[in-house]
């Protein structure tokens, strides 16, 4: 039987080696060229790959469900970024300090009060601008909510890939719209020549189409 030994070993130790390939995944992100040996090239191109489509398919599932209540790209886009502001209904008021003891909550001055009352305000009101209708407007919320939570759930996939949450950020912010379109391929391994000393063949793995 064959248990465990999936995969390009490399020949070290497996803490060491997942370290290694994290190492290799964060330069390659956050550069998007690595120089390396082809072996490790080869490597952690697969995974770097499935990061990717990880958070491709993420993206547009989360899309689709939004597009599925509110048709329109640009309502959508102004939906989905008022929503990101922070978790309110239409409806929703701020509780009283009696409201907020009850479920052990610290009471609000009336300063802090009213600056919450009319964010609060602030977000209902944008909202019902931009679709006036209050039960299309609740049900436009409440998908992006759930959009939202499906886009989550694939950043949290790739942060146990890839425990990084600023080059989590910048591949869905940089990455997934330009390779959105795409299929796959989205490396390309380039080879520089054998390294001085062991021969080691030195390659440049890089995203393609970056700059």
């Amino acid at each position: 039987m064959r248990h465990r030994i999936a995969g390009n070993r490399i020949n070290m130790p497996e803490a060491r080696r997942r370290s290694a390939f994290r190492n290799l995944m964060d330069g390659l992100f956050t550069h998007e060229a690595i120089v390396t040996t082809e072996a490790r090239a080869k490597a952690v191109r697969g995974e770097a790959e499935r990061i990717i489509a990880i958070a491709i398919r993420g993206h547009g599932d989360a899309w689709a469900h939004l597009k599925a209540v509110v048709d329109d790209d640009y309502l959508a886009e102004q939906v989905l970024e008022l929503a990101r502001k922070g978790r309110f209904t239409l409806d929703e008021k701020i509780p009283s300090n009696e409201e907020r003891a009850a479920v052990g909550k610290f009471p609000l001055s009336d300063d802090a009060r009213k600056l919450k009352q009319a964010r609060l305000e602030g977000m209902q009101k944008e909202m019902l601008g931009l679709i006036r209708d209050r039960e299309e407007a609740a049900k436009a919320l409440q998908a992006a909510r759930e959009a939202m939570a499906i886009e989550l759930h694939a950043r949290r996939t790739i942060l146990r890939r890839l425990p990084q949450e600023l080059r989590v950020k910048k591949i869905f912010e940089l990455l997934v719209p330009q390779y959105a379109g795409r299929k796959g391929g989205y490396t390309r391994i380039t080879k520089l020549g054998r390294r001085q000393g062991d021969g080691a063949e030195m390659v440049k793995l890089e995203l393609v189409g970056r700059v």
